[in-house]
């Protein structure tokens, strides 16, 4: 099939959806489909056989785009909205897949041109902006939600990251089809990086501390700062334990080293900043725990599969964000307050035993329900279901 691909992202970045979309890319044209992106004007070149990227206009002033809804954002989508309906026009196209909001706009031509839309529900729009506080009620949320909701009841397939927001859609949408696909490491192996380990053990002057590591942008949902406060009421059994915190930008390293020296935890936090994805395998090595300390969402992180990949112990907060891939059996869960997080961090390191029975059983279940090889399968799957749908209204 010829597939036009809306994600109104900058593409590529090292984030969450995009990368869950070049995962998506790579599964479809190695299955044989032609696709034709269109994405913000921002981001990395990438050279897959199959996929052409063609890029909005910019818009003078915005020169990037952050995580989540944003002024900028409504800006930048207005000239990406009027270019994807021309493409939507264009003879030879199949298949319409819209990602995130472009989904509330793109069921419209699609429905028109009686072609198959596939809705990318990789967050709930409207859930989105009631937790940004960019819109949390009014008319602007109301017209959100209509078209959410219309673009649900429309589509061909709805594709979700996780159960939760699946079953909201079967709610709202009894008829639709539903596709769960949690997300997945890029790799299909983990491979330890020991010298790489050592190298970043040296250079951060960590000596024979232990690590909790936690990697990930900054932003308040991820619960950074919650981390930080648990730090602070770490045992003194943990006296030699660090929290290496990887990722943030400057100005949010700055506020959470002055909260960590607020808190008495300047010695036990080492922020590592922004790294590229080659250094994440050593980083990850370092560990020997992995934490998650996420307050807010339904979304699973992605580096919660990373991480159950990487055969460490996993501490993550007791959230539904968590709780609907994560259970007692494959981590150890808090409840999402600093003296939880900080019992439970002490907890994995004082058991080594139960540490390493939780972070065997984790490995083993993303082998069998989320490896690169099951979230491929899930793809073309659905894609032959879309397919079938296609030829059947046509009469092929």
């Amino acid at each position: 099939m010829r597939v036009l691909f809306l994600a109104p992202q900058p593409f590529l970045r090292e984030r969450g959806t995009p990368l869950r979309a070049r995962n998506i890319l790579a599964t479809m044209t190695a299955a044989g489909h032609t696709v034709e992106m269109l994405c913000y004007p921002f981001g990395d070149d990438v050279e897959m056989p199959g996929l052409r990227i063609l890029r909005s206009a910019r818009v003078p002033g915005i020169r990037d785009v952050g995580i989540g809804p944003s002024a900028a954002k409504i800006v930048l989508d207005v000239p990406f909205a009027l270019r994807a309906l021309r493409m939507c026009a264009r003879r030879g196209v199949d298949v319409i897949q819209a990602v995130e909001e472009a989904g509330l706009f793109a069921w419209v031509p699609a429905r028109l041109l009686r072609r198959p839309f596939v809705y990318q529900m990789d967050s709930w729009i409207t859930e989105q902006l009631v937790f940004s506080g960019f819109a949390t009620r009014g008319p602007a949320l109301a017209l959100a939600r209509w078209l959410e909701r219309a673009a649900m009841r429309t589509a061909a397939l709805v594709i979700t990251v996780g159960p939760d927001h699946a079953a909201e859609v079967h709610r709202i949408a009894p008829r639709a089809d539903v596709l769960v696909l949690p997300d997945t490491p890029g790799a299909d192996r983990f491979v330890p990086d020991e010298a790489g380990a050592a190298r970043w053990r040296e250079r951060l002057a960590l000596g024979r501390a232990r690590c909790a590591v936690y990697t990930g942008n900054f932003e308040p949902y991820q619960g950074v700062e919650l981390l930080v406060r648990a730090a602070a009421q770490l045992p003194p059994a943990c006296a030699d334990v660090r929290i290496v915190l990887v990722g943030g930008r400057p100005d949010q390293i700055r506020d959470l080293q002055a909260l960590a020296r607020e808190v008495g935890a300047a010695e036990r936090c080492v922020f590592a900043g922004s790294q590229p994805p080659h250094e994440m395998t050593a980083v990850l090595t370092l560990a020997d725990v992995l934490v998650s300390p996420r307050c807010r969402g339904r979304n699973p992180p992605m580096k919660i599969y990373t991480y159950m990949q990487a055969g460490r112990p996993i501490v993550a907060t007791r959230v539904p964000t968590h709780t609907q891939v994560l259970d007692e059996e494959i981590a150890l869960l808090a409840d999402p307050d600093p003296a939880a997080l900080a019992a439970t961090l002490a907890s994995a390191f004082a058991d080594a035993s139960r540490a390493a029975r939780v972070a065997a059983a984790a490995l083993e279940r993303f082998e069998r329900e989320y490896s690169p090889a099951r979230f491929r399968e899930r793809i073309v799957s659905a894609l032959d279901r879309v397919a079938a749908a296609r030829s059947a209204r046509h009469g092929v």
